[in-house]
Formats: structure tokens, sequence, C-alpha cells
């Protein structure tokens, strides 16, 4: 499996004749008097292959020039369809330079009187092939053990193929050389299918070469940290392995129920059942249609996936710096070893031993909502040695975001930076986060798309996700495709209409790449709100960019071509063409219940005497603050003022977009 995904190439190109009616063989191979195949071969050729797709060869290797399939045809009676079997397990084996020396192959893979699986007594069980075309359709699939020891289950010619084809039973070393095909079904092009267009090779018909496209069984995981907080570095993670777990060095990701699944803890084994739910020519056009599924047949689950410790590193770029302090003079080991969380998103700190830091995980395509809860502790890089410990820091990915399918590779990576939900004192509850800390998860799921989400956790979570961007290498989002938002308080989407607003950030008339701390301020702490355009203290600005915003969507992509079901109103798309390269925008997802209390406070500002122009500012004469309403030169002996008005009783869960230029 690459570092992003595999998906193993088009494997097969499986072509079937039939030698009824007319038709007449040829002595050559692959002769007909129609331009038909006269004989069943398997080739490395696809109609359609992807820059992530291997060919020929190179799928030879992978599969360690092997697979097994399975091939049944229906007919019709008259009555009733009734199936038979035709590829009854067969052996297929890749045998380089030997391609046209026989009917059976046309590119160096070969079938007929190969080694046999068990059941068969005899090679010459596995013969030559042939369409017939009094059936209606050809079903085909297959797999490859890529050299381990996994053991499968008989692939059953009548198998139900939406609630058993096959089951496969190994270790996670075995498991992960395992290959399985969707399914392929080949329509007679001689008979009315509902759905099927007989100009096309895609749905496969009969007499035309038939694609088996294999993926990886296995999925692939890593967890990983980095931080941006100004004035600290961050060291001493603890992760908790449930809500009330001590915390150790071991990174773990944890559900709220033993619904995980996992390796038998005795035979260090699992056993998958392979399915195909959405079949038939009904079903064409399906995002779904013969795809290849798999779910845990055995009992064994957990409530937490454990990812090693992490691999700390020096700072080479932005040490942790103590003032006064070189590497050579007076350097103390604490400012240069290996002890500090990462400081960037293309570089983080990653859990586990592994290079890349993906670890092989047993799929689970339903999914559940994970936790990541951590301590920390933060020292300040002012030379100060000042340290703060944060306790119980929780990021919360929604279920939609952790179903594992196999042939993916996900990368969760979590941001400690100027907000969170942690407390530096687990007596006081309610002061929670440093004011302020924030965590953002980020889940790639790399594929032949790429899908990427990035969840804030600072209660609500905020997850923004868009197919193709590449925001884990750069932390933005690029103006070419679409972008969308869920929420959840719980892990469970919430409903946003009403409640979302996406805003342009400036400050000083120019875009301005504010942190979500920074926009909690302007909310919360504003001189002034004008047609819903927040000027903060702080002098950052929020304007609403309302038409930028779809609330009516009932569906939301994954990157595998499937979609999920919500309601109206529980994601947002943020429409593309609305957005500026360049910019940084904030989503703000508004849960607050009542209504928050304002107050007007005053500050004292900075004036030069006759020449600061104090029009819109206020004196005091110690009972009221009277604002000048003219302009006016600052005077001696007067002391001036600015009011800024003070929300309470709000909650707002916030991400900030980067849009790349």
């Amino acid at each position: 499996m690459k570092n992003s995904y595999l998906i193993l190439a088009a494997i097969a190109s499986v072509a079937l004749v039939s030698c009824s009616n007319e038709e007449y063989l040829g002595e050559g191979p692959n002769t007909t008097s129609k331009g038909i195949p006269n004989a069943i071969n398997f080739n490395m050729g696809a109609n359609k292959i992807t820059r992530a797709e291997f060919t020929g060869a190179e799928a030879a290797k992978l599969l360690n020039k092997n697979f097994v399939v399975e091939g049944i045809k229906t007919v019709n009676d008259g009555n009733s369809d009734v199936v038979s079997e035709v590829f009854d397990n067969y052996n297929v084996n890749y045998l380089e330079n030997t391609a046209a020396t026989t009917l059976s192959n046309s590119a160096n893979w070969e079938y007929v009187a190969q080694s046999i699986l068990s059941g068969k007594t005899s090679v010459s069980e596995q013969s030559i092939k042939y369409w017939d075309f009094a059936a209606k359709q050809y079903d085909f699939w297959a797999y490859s053990l890529g050299g381990g020891s996994a053991t499968v289950s008989t692939l059953a010619h009548n198998a139900t193929l939406g609630t058993s084809a096959y089951t496969i039973t190994g270790s996670a070393s075995d498991l992960s050389k395992v290959y399985i095909s969707d399914l392929v079904t080949a329509y007679n092009p001689n008979k009315t299918v509902s759905g099927v267009a007989t100009d096309k090779t895609e749905p496969a018909l009969m007499g035309q070469e038939v694609n088996l496209s294999f993926r990886s069984l296995t999925t692939k995981i890593r967890v990983g940290l980095y931080e941006t907080i100004p004035g600290y570095s961050v060291r001493d993670v603890q992760f908790y392995p449930s809500t009330s777990g001590s915390p150790s060095g071991t990174v773990a990701l944890y559900a709220a129920d033993n619904v995980l699944p996992t390796f038998n803890s005795t035979t260090n084994t699992a056993t998958y059942t392979v399915t195909f739910p959405t079949t038939g020519a009904s079903n064409i056009g399906n995002s779904d249609y013969n795809k290849a599924h798999i779910a845990l047949s055995s009992t064994d689950v957990a409530s937490k996936v454990d990812f090693g410790t992490l691999a700390y590193g020096s700072h080479e770029t932005g040490k942790h710096e103590k003032t006064g302090y070189t590497a050579a003079v007076g350097a103390t080991p604490e400012s240069w070893t290996d002890i500090w969380v990462q400081r960037s998103a293309s570089t983080p700190t990653w859990a586990g031993t592994s290079t890349d830091g993906y670890q092989i995980v047993i799929p689970y395509e339903t999914g559940a909502v994970l936790t990541l809860k951590v301590d920390y502790t933060l020292e300040s890089t002012d030379g100060s040695g000042e340290t703060i410990t944060v306790h119980g820091a929780t990021a919360l990915v929604p279920a939609q975001y952790t179903q594992w399918k196999s042939n993916y590779s996900y990368t969760y990576l979590f941001k400690i930076s100027d907000n969170t939900n942690g407390l530096t004192n687990i007596a006081i509850t309610d002061k929670g986060g440093l004011y302020p800390i924030t965590l953002d998860a980020v889940v790639e799921n790399t594929t032949t798309g790429n899908q990427e989400t990035i969840t804030t956790v600072a209660p609500p979570s905020i997850t923004t996700f868009s197919i193709g961007s590449n925001v884990v290498s750069n932390n933005e989002y690029t103006t070419s495709e679409d972008i969308y938002v869920v929420a959840s308080t719980d892990g469970t989407l919430q409903s946003m209409t009403s409640k979302a607003t996406l805003y342009d950030i400036t400050k000083s008339t120019a875009s301005y790449a504010a942190t979500e701390a920074e926009v909690l301020a302007a909310l919360t702490t504003y001189k002034t709100l004008e047609s819903d355009t927040y000027t903060g203290r702080n002098s950052v600005v929020l304007t609403p960019v309302a038409s930028a915003l779809d609330l009516t969507k009932t569906t939301i992509p994954t990157v595998d071509g499937q979609t999920i079901t919500i309601t109206a109103g529980q994601a947002a798309l943020i429409d593309k063409s609305k957005l500026t390269a360049g910019h940084t925008y904030a989503y703000v997802f508004n849960t607050t219940t009542g209504t928050p209390t304002t107050t007007d406070k005053y500050e004292a500002i900075a004036v030069t005497v006759g020449t600061t122009d104090v029009n819109g500012y206020y004196t005091f004469d110690g009972s009221d603050y009277t604002q000048i309403t003219s302009s006016t030169y600052a005077a001696d002996g007067v002391t001036y003022y600015d009011k800024y008005t003070e929300v309470a009783g709000a909650n707002y869960g916030i991400k900030v977009i980067k849009i790349k230029l």
C-alpha cells in the first residue's frame, strides 16, 4: 500500500467466448468469425487506469503472481433463473513470457491445468472456458493471498453474495498481504437488460474483456500531533485510554464501548466476511454497485486502538530557545534534546516507530465516535522556565469519519493551538483552557481522491473537509473545491440551521489569518456590531459572507464515491466561487441557549496632546461617560476612554478556514 493509498490495478481482463450457433473457433489464438475472442483470457490491460493503479508485472508482483477466481453464469430456463458454476475456485498464475502460447493465455496469466486448490483432485479440472450466449449474465469475484498465509473459505458458486461471499482469517501480517476484488457482472449484449448500454464496456458485456479490480484488504492508520502556541513549546503529552482511565505515554483513540474490531488475544488472528450488498441491473449507476464490503465475523472487539508512543523531536526550525542560550554554550538538556512536539502540519510528531507513522488496523466500516484525551505541559520560550500543565483536553472525531474501509490510509492529525477545553486546575471545572487553546483533529482519507478533514475541539466540534485539497501539508484549502462543514457536541451531527455564519476576517482593512481564539475574542469583546459585522476590541473585523453558505444539502460526499445521508441543515456547503484566494474565513456555529448578557466596558487610551483626534471616544466626570461627537484634539490633563461590549453566556464553535493563494 502506497503512502497515500493503493487501488490495485484493473487486475484481470477476462474474455469469455461462445462457440455456439454460427461462431467458429479459428486455429490461431483469439480468432473468431466475428472478432470475439474464442477463449477466456486474463489480462492486465484495463479500460481505465488511474495514476494510482498498477497493471501488468507490477500488479502481478503485488498479488504474488496468483489469484483465485470464482465465476458463475445465470440462464433463464423459461420459468426461472438457474445459476451454474463456470470457474470453481480456479487458480490463476502469472507466467512470464508465455503470452499467446495457448488459447487461454493472452497476457502471461494462465488458468488451464494450473496448480489446484483443496477439493480438486487433478490439474486437468482447471479447463478452458468459453462464453455461453444463452446466458443472461456472468458474475466473477476473486482474491489473492499476496504470498501470505491467510486462509479463505471456499468461494461457493451459489453463495448469497449480499450476506456471505466468503471469509478470510489471518494475522495482521497475513491480512495486510491479502487483496480482494469487486464483483464484475458481464451482461448478454443480445438481451434487454435495464440500465445496460450495449455500446459501452462499462458495465461489462459478455464477449468483452472483464476487468477485475483488486484492492488491499486492510486499513492503515496513523496519529500525529503538532503545536502552534505562541510563546510556548509542548512536551510530556499523556494519553487517556478511556474517559476515566489513567493517562500514559501510549497514544490511544477510544470509543465509548467495546465496538472496535481487534485480533484475538490467543490466536492473534481475525476473521472477515466479504459481501457484495448492492448488485443487479437495477443498481447500475449506484456508487456502491458491485462493491466488495468486509465486516468482522469473529467476536473480538475492544474500546480503543493503541498507536505506540510519540516519536518526539527537536525544534530544528523555530527551536525551543531560551533567551541567552545557544546549542554550544550554556544549553540545558531540556532545551535541545528530542522531547518537543513539532510545530508543522507537514512534519508532525508521529506515534509509533514506523518512518511514515502508519500501522495496520482491522477495517471497521460501521464507524464510532472516537475520542483523543490528553494532558500536556507547556514551557515558555522566553527564558523564564515557566510551565503550565493542561489536563483532559479532549477531541471528538464523529463516527462518519472513522469508517475505516479496506485499502484506505487515514491520518488523524491533532493540532495543539491557542484554544482548548482542557483544565489547568482540575478542581475548577468551569475554567477550561488557557484562554485560549484548541485541538484540531485532521482525518486524511487518502485514496484515488483525497479527502481530508479538520476538526476543532472546543465544544461544539467543527469539522471541515473538501474532496481533493491538501490541507495536511499546508493547512489551507483551495478555491478549486467546495468545502463541507459539520458540527457535533457529542460526536452526533447537529443541525446548523439559523446557527451558522461564515465570516471574512480582516484587520486594518487587509485579510488577516486570525486564530480561533482571536475570532472568539472579536465575538465576545467587540467595539462595534453593525449590520452583523463585528469589530473586535482586538481590531479583528468579522464580515458575514451569507451567500457562500448552503444549508439545504441532504447528502455529503466521501472520497470513494459514496455519500453520507444527512438531514438538511446538518451540513453546510461553502461555495468555492464565493471565496477569495489568500483570505482567511471563520465558520461560527452558535449553540447559545437563552439570551447572552452584554456589558459596556471602558478603557483608557493613549493620546498625544494637541495631535490625537478623540472624536468618538469618551470622557468620564466621575459618574457618567460622555461620548465626544465632533473632531477634537486631545487636551492636557484629560483622560479619554474607548468603549467596548463584553458578552457573557454565549457559546460558539469556531473553525478558521484558510484559502490558499
